[in-house]
């Protein structure tokens, strides 16, 4: 059992934890599987025609592509006896057949067909399908405990918009299944000094700004590259000081951004809850070509840095997985603010029981709330 000295009266009024964090602390949600758009798949994977079983939210699912190319995601189960659509499941045209008895579901979860019925379908029945979209070479699902509609979009990268960049797929891409809940990952970007510990920087990194605002999350880390080593493949003219910036889009869309001293890099991740203890972690980057390359693999000091940040971000999940979550963790004055910061705006995004006039993102009524979109 970890316990806290307490010293005099005016010292306790000061603990950086205390004036952050309050008596109680700020405890991680009973539920689970917050609000947001969660990668569930690379769109690659998924050809026309394919079924894919999947299981996340704590949920089964089923990914499908049309005929026509268009990608959905449904609750797994035919809602005629219960099979599990994601076994052995094929598609026809437009819609996903069950293996069982051959009825067949259109991509919004309505009942297309009941091929041995004089009544050809049942407009009553549904299976509940996820708001989904394919993004820079991802499938996303929109997840909201009680299937309200989306009140934000993801972002345009501009990164991606040129072709001044390697492409994010296939060859950086990497996917790892790890024992952490998908908010643990998120808080790496209020916590720099990690990185001279786990990641073994010669120089300590420090935030320089951090701030919340609806959906969004936007962080500044400054960080010393080549450790006072004369040269390095990544510093070839010596030392620098650099910034690196993170943004994150509810709990389940990440961004870091290294900058063009270095090598010009936008990484792209995604933390996807599987169940209540596993997330499934996404993980691409693109960086800057070098000069004069029009291929699509990258090659010089880009595949060096891919190689280098895959790595790195393994170091990583050996604390996820064998940590604690602390309510009220006992920080230091430097720390304290923006991780108690950035568990408030992450409370935002664990719905009740019940849905509330008081859930962020949505009216009285139920409906997006259009001032949550901006980020």
């Amino acid at each position: 059992m970890t316990q806290t000295i307490s010293g005099s009266a005016s010292e306790s009024a000061q603990d950086p934890s205390e004036r952050e964090f309050g008596a109680s602390g700020i405890a991680l949600s009973s539920y689970r599987f917050p609000t947001g758009w969660f990668i569930v798949a690379f769109a690659s994977d998924l050809a026309p025609g394919d079924v894919k079983r999947a299981h996340y939210f704590g949920e089964e699912l089923v990914l499908f592509r049309t005929a026509s190319g268009r990608a959905h995601v449904l609750d797994a189960y035919c809602q005629h006896l219960g099979a599990n659509l994601g076994v052995g499941g094929t598609v026809e045209g437009e819609h996903i057949v069950c293996p069982w008895h051959g009825w067949q579901w259109r991509g919004d979860g309505t009942n297309a067909l009941i091929p041995y019925s004089k009544i050809g379908c049942k407009n009553n029945v549904r299976i509940r399908s996820y708001p989904s979209m394919e993004w820079y070479g991802f499938i996303l699902v929109w997840h909201e405990r009680h299937g309200r509609a989306p009140y934000w979009q993801p972002p345009v990268l501009p990164e991606l918009e040129t072709n001044e960049y390697y492409p994010l797929h296939p060859h950086s891409r990497m996917l790892n299944r790890v024992k952490v809940h998908p908010q643990m990952i998120i808080e790496n970007a209020a916590d720099p000094y990690h990185v001279q510990y786990v990641h073994k920087a010669a120089n300590p990194a420090t935030t320089a700004s951090f701030e919340v605002s609806g959906h969004h999350l936007h962080a500044t880390v400054n960080a010393h590259f080549g450790g006072g080593r004369p040269t390095t493949w990544l510093t070839p003219n010596g030392p620098i000081d650099a910034k690196i910036v993170y943004d994150n889009y509810s709990l389940g869309l990440g961004l870091v951004r290294f900058p063009n001293e270095l090598v010009g890099t936008v990484q792209v991740t995604g933390q996807t809850p599987v169940d209540e203890d596993y997330t499934d972690y996404f993980y691409t980057q693109a960086s800057l070509r070098e000069p004069g390359d029009i291929g699509d693999v990258p090659i010089g000091r880009a595949a060096k840095f891919l190689a280098l940040q895959q790595e790195v971000i393994k170091q990583d999940f050996f604390t996820w997985e064998n940590m604690k979550y602390l309510d009220k963790p006992n920080l230091a004055p430097e720390e304290a603010h923006d991780y108690a910061a950035l568990r408030r705006w992450a409370h935002r995004f664990y719905p009740g029981a019940q849905p509330s006039a008081e859930d962020f993102g949505y009216t009285a009524e139920g409906k997006p709330d259009p001032a949550a979109a901006k980020a």
